[in-house]
C-alpha cells in the first residue's frame, strides 16, 4: 500500500496533481469535510465545524486505509500547512499501519498564481497567507520521503476549474 499526503497551500494545485498522477487513488480531502461550514450560523459554530472536520477526515483516513488492499494507494489531500496538522494525520495513519508515508509539497510559480487569479484578489490573498504560514514538511516529521513538486498549470481560466475540483 502506498500512503500520501499531498499538501501546499490553496489554489497550489493540489487536486490537479492528484487527477494526473493518482487516476486510481483512494482520496480522502479535508475540503470535503470543511464544505459544511457554509451551513454555519455564527463564527462560534463555524469554529467548531473547521475543529470537527479534521476529526471527520482523520477518521475517514483511517477507515480508508483500513479497507485499502495492499496494491492501492491512499492519499490525504490537505493545506496541512503546520507540522502540528501534519502530525495530526501522521499519527492517525500509525493507528492502523505501518505503511511508509510520503509527502507531496506542491510549489507553484507564484507569478503564475498571481496571473491565473488576477481577477479574484481575495483568492491570491488567501493563498499568501496560506504560504506565509507553512512550515516545509521533513522526514523528521515521520515521512518517508518529502518531494517538493513545482506545477506548471495551463493557461486557462483557473478560477472556472479550481470551482470543478
Amino acid at each position: 500500500m502506498k500512503i500520501l499526503f499531498v499538501t501546499g497551500p490553496s489554489f497550489s494545485g493540489k487536486s490537479i496533481y492528484i487527477r494526473k498522477e493518482y487516476q486510481n487513488a483512494k482520496v480522502v480531502n479535508i475540503n470535503v469535510f470543511k464544505k459544511s461550514a457554509d451551513a454555519a450560523e455564527t463564527n462560534e459554530e463555524l469554529e467548531e465545524i473547521a475543529r470537527n472536520a479534521y476529526f471527520y477526515c482523520r477518521e475517514a483516513l483511517m477507515n480508508t486505509i483500513r479497507k485499502a488492499s495492499d496494491q492501492d494507494t491512499v492519499v490525504l489531500e490537505a493545506q496541512l500547512l503546520s507540522k502540528k496538522a501534519r502530525t495530526f494525520f501522521l499519527d492517525a495513519v500509525r493507528e492502523v499501519t505501518d505503511a511508509p508515508v510520503e509527502c507531496v509539497l506542491l510549489c507553484p510559480d507564484e507569478k503564475k498564481i498571481s496571473e491565473l487569479l488576477k481577477d479574484h484578489p481575495t483568492l491570491i490573498s488567501l493563498h499568501e497567507y496560506e504560504k506565509e504560514k507553512l512550515e516545509i514538511p521533513s522526514n523528521e516529521e515521520g515521512f518517508a520521503a518529502v518531494t517538493e513538486i513545482f506545477p506548471e498549470f495551463e493557461d486557462t481560466d483557473w478560477f472556472a476549474l479550481v470551482k470543478k475540483c
